[in-house]
């Protein structure tokens, strides 16, 4: 009796371990490849989502993204926190070199994730001439699927950048955005877009 009950536990053991290697059975558990398929890719139709907008008269009004669909580019730079000296160079750079932007037919959204006021006044102090935008409730960081840390209760949107043609497709996406390194990166392809006739 005791060699058959010593037999049955070992099956019984086997078949657990058996079980665990299939896995738990649960459907919320993490599946290989979830993460890929949410990402958003090149290639991938931009995500249609409202932001806040200066017109040439100073009004404060909300476009949505596709309305730029045949008229012009857009890029979307997300950033950490207004008045910081890393946010503050990158924004002063692409200040600095509008042209590029104008040439290329190419409306620019700087983002971040704080209140709309205190983009407005980094944009004022700072004369930028392009949209900033507060996306406190984090619709757009999240329809971009951005990463977003929480730092002792302050929430930062991870430094990215996005290139979207007139057509509305994603063309560039840099989830690492360095702001030394990767500016000349982001004109080279708005040039490239205009010779291509993708935009």
């Amino acid at each position: 009796m005791r060699k058959w009950s010593a037999v049955w536990s070992a099956v019984m053991f086997l078949g657990a371990g058996m079980a665990a290697l299939a896995g738990t059975g649960d459907d919320t558990a993490p599946r290989q490849g979830d993460a890929e398929r949410a990402a958003l890719r090149v290639g991938d139709p931009a995500p249609n989502v409202k932001l806040a907008a200066t017109g040439a008269d100073g009004e404060k009004t909300q476009v949505e993204l596709k309305s730029f669909q045949g008229k012009k580019n857009v890029l979307l730079a997300f950033y950490p926190r207004t008045f910081t000296s890393g946010c503050t160079k990158q924004m002063c750079g692409y200040r600095d070199d509008f042209s590029r932007f104008k040439d290329a037919d190419t409306e620019v959204f700087a983002i971040s994730v704080e209140p709309q006021d205190a983009s407005d006044r980094f944009k004022a102090e700072y004369k930028l001439p392009f949209n900033v935008v507060g996306d406190e409730q984090q619709k757009i960081v999240k329809a971009f699927k951005i990463p977003v840390r929480d730092a002792n209760g302050n929430v930062f949107a991870k430094r990215s950048v996005f290139l979207i043609d007139k057509k509305g497709v994603i063309r560039h996406i840099d989830l690492d955005y360095d702001i030394e390194n990767d500016k000349q990166d982001v004109y080279d392809r708005l040039a490239a877009l205009n010779k291509t006739g993708e935009s």
